[in-house]
């Protein structure tokens, strides 16, 4: 009778002596400063690596700094961006379907597209505040995004300078674009 409660006594101090930690995420940071209008191919990469992360479970931050952001700027006449319709050529998407194992009706067939998926996908997106003043894209980026195109203004969070240091401190790596 004592070996029977004996087994169950030792199973409890086996489960309280180990302690259960959840497995953190791997953080990876991605600086997107390249405009589309200056070099195409770095901002189609940065959202390549940054789906690939994603579906490896990793939690991404993105920022976007510098001429980066005039990519996302809406124009004098027009309420879109550069990008909202900027086609992904359809070798790219069936490469990209190939790669991430994902059907290729899954892939975006624009990078507007592209850039909603990866916030859906759990992509985190931050802008630069003090850019956003200097370049006159938004005097006042707390209260309004201005210039910017409406769906990126619900996607892309402003911050500051010390907050942006914050993000690349916080990543297990980083990559610039």
């Amino acid at each position: 009778m004592k070996k029977i409660a004996i087994i169950p006594m030792l199973f409890a101090l086996i489960l309280t002596a180990t302690p259960v930690q959840a497995a953190e995420k791997t953080t990876m940071f991605v600086h997107l400063k390249t405009s589309l209008k200056h070099d195409d191919a770095q901002i189609c990469v940065a959202y390549n690596v940054i789906w690939a992360a994603l579906k490896e479970g990793m939690a991404v931050n993105v920022l976007v700094d510098s001429d980066g952001i005039n990519t996302f700027k809406t124009g004098l006449l027009s309420d879109t961006d550069s990008i909202q319709g900027y086609k992904i050529p359809e070798n790219l998407r069936t490469s990209i379907a190939r790669q991430l194992n994902v059907p290729s009706g899954d892939v975006p067939k624009t990078y507007g597209d592209y850039l909603i998926l990866l916030h859906k996908e759990g992509a985190q997106f931050y802008v630069n505040k003090g850019f956003l003043i200097v370049a006159g894209i938004a005097p006042e980026p707390d209260k309004d995004m201005g210039k910017l195109a409406d769906y990126v203004k619900k996607i892309f969070k402003p911050v500051t300078f010390k907050e942006m240091l914050e993000l690349r401190k916080n990543a297990d790596f980083d990559y610039t674009y």
